[in-house]
């Protein structure tokens, strides 16, 4: 008589390291009294109430859902590294470029931007 048995197959961890960074940061940013780091980050999850919590290897925390969503989209922005944000304004200045009808008999086109509090100011610079 064979017996067969089997190991439970390892369930893929929902967190990614961005996401452990980004709860760290909230968390650290909070009025914790710990610090934490992204690997001390266990899980998440949301109750009925629309509490977040936050379990870490040294304790929980807790969070209103819509705060916690407000710091995650604070920490996600300030996390985007400048190369992304510059992948994306140069597709967006391209695509206002095209519109205005700048590309196309241009060698060389410069363009840039400055921001302020009440405003964004773009420039763009044409050798023909």
């Amino acid at each position: 008589m064979m017996t067969q048995t089997s190991a439970p197959t390892p369930t893929k961890d929902p967190l990614t390291t961005q996401d452990r960074e980004i709860i760290a940061t909230i968390v650290n940013q909070s009025d914790y009294s710990k610090n934490c780091q992204p690997e001390d980050v266990v899980t998440i999850w949301i109750n009925s109430d629309d509490i977040v919590w936050v379990k870490m290897t040294h304790g929980y925390a807790r969070y209103h859902k819509k705060q916690f969503k407000r710091g995650v989209a604070e920490v996600k922005k300030s996390l985007s590294t400048p190369v992304e944000c510059n992948h994306k304004e140069e597709k967006e200045l391209k695509q206002a470029s095209e519109k205005i009808g700048l590309l196309g008999d241009c060698d060389w086109l410069s363009l840039s931007v400055q921001y302020y509090p009440d405003k964004v100011i773009g420039h763009a610079g044409c050798y023909i």
